[in-house]
């Protein structure tokens, strides 16, 4: 039997792994589309395989790969869940750091089932671009994210014209998250993404809110902290002018843990 854990950040869910404890089986891309699929699976936005680390200065591993079974560099939410995963197993609190494809990020297990991930900085890839008659800038907040603002914002929208702009030939060949934004407050954001490799409008994406935060404050009219409002949630996300210093905190949520069958 294989034993998973079921976790959510606002609504953005996982299927956790321990690579311990699992065969190697858990990253093949066709086990990775069954688990993650909400009809005959678990059902999930992606997968997380946590693994053990040989670095001093790393508590642990983390490889994240979206619904379709391809790897991804950074999944900000997942990497809390995989962060609260381990405080629960471990029985600790405080801080943990974890080493992603984007790099290594100090998180920490806050009270009330919070944690707060570090950010590292985000930057422009690219200049104002228009894309289908909507303006943004391709930012990579460890994740690549297409960045737009909107006078007004609804998930219908995102479902029209996320998936045009996530395959047009601008992100070829990898594509693009594609994150539309609202300012609803001084400090405030509303924020709905269409997420690559997941295909589906989502319920909440921490690396898209960060990216959306960056374009606000890069204008000059937003400062720190930002909330970040998505239809699973709320996240916070702090920085310094300088964006050297960011994190983003919000809910980690381990859900159940079970086992699927070694021939799933």
């Amino acid at each position: 039997m294989i034993p998973f854990t079921k976790a959510h950040g606002n609504g953005n869910d996982f299927v956790l792994f321990d690579a311990e404890t699992c065969p190697e089986s858990i990253r093949d891309p066709d086990f990775i589309q069954r688990v993650c699929n909400r009809h005959k699976g678990i059902g999930a936005d992606g997968v997380l395989v946590i693994s053990s680390s040989d670095k001093p200065d790393v508590d642990i591993v983390l490889d994240y790969y979206n619904a379709d079974g391809s790897w991804e560099t950074l999944c900000a939410n997942g990497a809390r869940c995989a962060v609260a995963f381990y405080g629960n197993r471990e029985g600790i609190g405080g801080k943990v750091i974890v080493q992603t494809g984007a790099g290594s990020h100090e998180a920490v297990l806050l009270p009330g089932g919070q944690v707060q991930l570090q950010i590292l900085t985000p930057r422009h890839i690219t200049g104002m671009m228009e894309i289908y008659g909507f303006h943004g800038r391709h930012v990579d907040s460890g994740a690549p994210h297409f960045v737009i603002e909107v006078d007004e914002l609804d998930e219908d929208l995102v479902a029209r014209n996320g998936p045009p702009i996530r395959y047009h030939e601008a992100f070829q060949p990898r594509g693009v998250n594609v994150n539309f934004y609202q300012r609803i407050g001084p400090h405030a954001l509303k924020v709905i993404t269409y997420e690559k490799g997941v295909e589906a409008v989502m319920q909440s994406c921490a690396s898209g809110g960060t990216a959306a935060c960056f374009e606000a404050a890069s204008s000059g009219s937003m400062t720190s902290p930002i909330k970040v409002v998505s239809p699973g949630g709320e996240l916070m996300v702090a920085f310094d002018p300088e964006w050297k210093d960011a994190t983003v905190t919000g809910p980690a949520v381990l859900l159940f843990d079970s086992r699927l069958p070694d021939d799933f």
